[in-house]
């Protein structure tokens, strides 16, 4: 008896998550400003600004992903084939793009704007670019001290990003330090 039970509440959880998924990502495709073929949303994502969100084709958006925004720069623009994992926050306040193949892991937090010293002041937008192949592991941070990622780097897990990271480098720590290069076959996949 418990058997039954148990996969009678599995399916009705999996009916209730695709439902979820296509109103969430119908929902998106009428909000925002442009959304590629084959985009996908879970619900629970939020954008700010939807007018000023730009998504490419077959992009997948996980349960709490953030967007936030303010100010009159406020812009996301997102390539092709990009995943962000559960709960990243995407601050675009500066302007943020993400290239083609880009990997935001769980937890994430990319930072478009910095208030100085004083937290209380008005924010400097500052505008980044993270390039193509880029894979960004949980719970890394990005700065914005940092204005763009090179295509096909890799920022290890945990990592606090405080300045522009080459193409191809492997960066991990706090601060973030280049401790390797990705084979060039490797970024151009």
């Amino acid at each position: 008896m418990f058997k039954l039970w148990f996969w009678m509440i599995r399916v009705v959880a999996a009916l209730y998550r695709r439902a979820g998924l296509l109103i969430a990502t119908r929902l998106h495709r009428a909000s925002l400003a442009r959304v590629g073929a084959g985009t996908r949303f879970q619900a629970g994502v939020r954008f700010d600004r939807p007018d000023r969100v730009e998504i490419g084709a077959d992009c997948y958006f996980w349960q709490g992903v953030g967007a936030s925004a303010e100010g009159d720069h406020a812009s996301l623009k997102i390539g092709d084939r990009v995943q962000v994992n559960r709960c990243a926050l995407l601050d675009t306040v500066g302007g943020l793009t993400l290239a083609d193949d880009v990997m935001v892991s769980e937890h994430v937090v990319i930072s478009t704007h910095d208030h100085g010293r004083d937290p209380r002041a008005i924010p400097v937008p500052v505008p980044k670019t993270i390039g193509a192949g880029v894979w960004i592991g949980m719970r890394a941070v990005v700065l914005p001290s940092c204005r763009h990622i090179g295509a096909g780097a890799v920022i290890g897990a945990g990592a606090v990003v405080t300045r522009d990271v080459p193409a191809g480098a492997i960066v991990a720590g706090n601060p973030a330090r280049v401790i390797g290069q990705r084979d060039v076959s490797e970024v151009a996949a």
